[in-house]
């Protein structure tokens, strides 16, 4: 699995994928944070997927794990740097063996926020956004990719009124699909949203 990108990564290879996830890990964690959940979500998929885990390009501030960029201070400028590198990255991956309509973005927390900022500026064939929030300038067109959020009701890092906001903006402009589930947890992946995936993956491929 090589790709000329700019970002490290990890990943699960498929020498006969038709599909591919894209992991967007978040503060303070690294690239192989999300994989096993990656290699739930295509054991649970009757597609054939490879899994690409991205490396954030900031060291995080306590010299453990990485960050996409500052957050305390929030470094809203650093942020739009990485998004549009995170931009240039997820182009490279639209393949004629794997083209970005049949990608699925999936970040988590500052994870989730890349992934609704880049993730909106392509045609990809679904973003989901785990305990994320919107950057200050995000604005999602009419033509976004369809979208699936997912929040924990007692989460204390990220609020979940952010990933309301993030709906109503999204519902607002857009008739594309867009679900926010919200969950009996605190900030962490919903144990029950790799089920939700597979049983509406007809609506996105």
């Amino acid at each position: 699995m090589k790709y000329d990108i700019d970002h490290e990564f990890v990943g699960i290879s498929s020498q006969t994928a038709t599909h591919r996830i894209i992991l967007l890990h978040g503060w303070g964690a690294d690239a192989d944070d999300l994989l096993t959940l990656g290699k739930e979500i295509i054991e649970k998929i009757n597609l054939d997927f490879e899994v690409i885990s991205l490396r954030a390009s900031g060291l995080h501030p306590s010299g453990q794990g990485r960050q996409w960029y500052q957050l305390y201070p929030h470094d809203w400028e650093g942020a739009e740097v990485e998004v549009n590198k995170l931009l240039g990255t997820l182009k490279k991956f639209d393949t004629d063996q794997i083209s970005i309509g049949k990608t699925i973005l999936l970040g988590f927390s500052q994870g989730a926020a890349m992934a609704i900022d880049a993730g909106f500026k392509l045609k990809l064939g679904l973003i989901v956004a785990c305990s994320g929030y919107p950057h200050p300038n995000w604005a999602p067109g009419e033509k976004c990719p369809p979208l699936v959020i997912s929040h924990g009701l007692f989460d204390d890092v990220v609020p979940i009124d952010a990933s309301r906001i993030i709906h109503e903006t999204v519902k607002s402009n857009s008739s594309k699909f867009c679900e926010l589930i919200e969950f009996n947890g605190s900030h962490q992946i919903d144990p029950n949203l790799i089920d939700f995936i597979s049983s509406n993956i007809n609506n996105f491929f």
